[in-house]
C-alpha cells in the first residue's frame, strides 16, 4: 500500500492558507532578524546582578551613588544618586561607560524617580551619549567633538543639551519641553534617540520621549565637522547635578543652606545601528 503524508492528504484550499502562513512567518522572522542585526543592544544594566562588575561596578565607585536594595521600578535594585548642593549647585556625579562599538545612531534609555522633596531649582544634567573626546562643561569645540544629554528644568520640565559645531557658543544648545514631564516621587522612562549628521551638514536629530511620549525634538544638529570613527557615537554619558556655576543653582533648606536631594535611576539600556 502506497503511503501519503499529511500534507498530500490536506484540500488544495488548505494547501495554500498552509503554504501562505509559512511564507508569511517566514518573512516576520527574516525581517526580526535583519531589524535586530541593525539594532544591537550595545549597554544593558539594571543593578541586579554583580555590582563589582560592568556599569554597575563603575557607577557604585562613586562616592555619592549607592545600591538601593527593592528600590528599583519593579521591587529590583536601583542605584541611589546623592546631589549635594554646594556653591556651583550640586556636586557633579559623573562617569564615562564605553559602549564597545561605534555606532551612527543610538538611543539610550532609563528609569528615573525623583524623590518626593527633590528640588529642581534653576535645571541641572542628566545622562547621554558622546564619541570618543565629548565636548562638555564649556570647553572648545573641535570638529570630532561633541555630546548629547538629557537635562531636568524648574517645575520637572526637560530639555535637550547638545554640544554641536557653533563656535560662537560656550554651552551647550537645545529645546525645553512645552509643559512638565518629571513628577517627584515617580517613576519616568525616559529615551534620547541620537542620530548623527554627516560630516559638515546639518542633518542630525536627537529627540527626547518620556514615559513614551515625544516631548522634544532638535533637528538639523551639526553634531560633528570631521568623520572617522573618532566621531562616532561610543560612550554612555552618566552625568547628573544642578547646574550651572553659580549658588542660586544649588537645593537648599528653608534657611538658605545648602542641602543634599536624591533621585533614583533603574534599567539603563543603550541600543544603537550604523543608521
Amino acid at each position: 500500500m502506497e503511503l501519503v503524508s499529511d500534507f498530500d492528504k490536506l484540500s488544495r484550499e488548505m494547501k495554500t492558507i498552509l503554504s501562505v502562513a509559512i511564507t508569511a512567518a517566514l518573512f516576520l522572522a527574516q525581517s526580526w532578524a535583519e531589524q535586530s542585526d541593525d539594532e544591537r543592544v550595545l549597554l544593558t544594566e539594571d543593578f541586579d546582578r554583580s555590582a563589582d562588575e560592568g556599569l554597575a561596578g563603575a557607577l557604585l565607585a562613586h562616592r555619592h551613588i549607592r545600591l538601593a536594595s527593592s528600590a528599583g521600578t519593579d521591587g529590583s535594585d536601583a542605584i541611589r544618586v546623592a546631589y549635594v548642593g554646594y556653591e556651583r549647585g550640586s556636586e557633579r556625579v559623573t562617569a564615562r561607560y564605553p559602549l564597545g562599538v561605534n555606532v551612527a545612531q543610538a538611543t539610550l534609555a532609563f528609569d528615573v524617580r525623583f524623590d518626593v522633596d527633590f528640588q529642581w531649582v534653576k535645571g541641572g544634567k542628566l545622562h547621554g551619549l558622546g564619541p570618543k573626546r565629548p565636548i562638555t562643561g564649556g570647553r572648545e569645540r573641535i570638529p570630532e567633538g561633541w555630546s548629547a544629554r538629557v537635562t531636568f528644568k524648574p517645575d520637572g520640565h526637560c530639555a535637550s543639551y547638545l554640544y554641536d559645531q557653533d563656535k560662537d557658543r560656550t554651552y551647550g544648545v537645545g529645546q525645553t519641553s512645552n509643559g512638565p514631564v518629571f513628577e517627584a516621587g515617580k517613576w519616568h522612562r525616559v529615551s534620547l534617540q541620537v542620530s548623527l549628521n554627516d560630516p559638515g551638514e546639518s542633518n542630525g536629530h536627537a529627540r527626547i520621549s518620556v514615559d513614551g511620549k515625544p516631548v522634544v525634538e532638535t533637528r538639523n544638529v551639526v553634531f560633528r565637522e570631521a568623520g572617522g570613527e573618532d566621531t562616532l557615537i561610543q560612550q554612555f554619558l552618566f552625568s547628573t547635578f544642578h547646574g550651572g556655576h553659580e549658588p542660586h543653582w544649588a537645593p537648599v533648606d528653608a534657611d538658605g543652606n545648602f542641602k543634599t536631594v536624591y533621585a533614583y535611576f533603574d534599567n539603563f539600556v543603550v541600543t544603537g545601528s550604523d543608521r
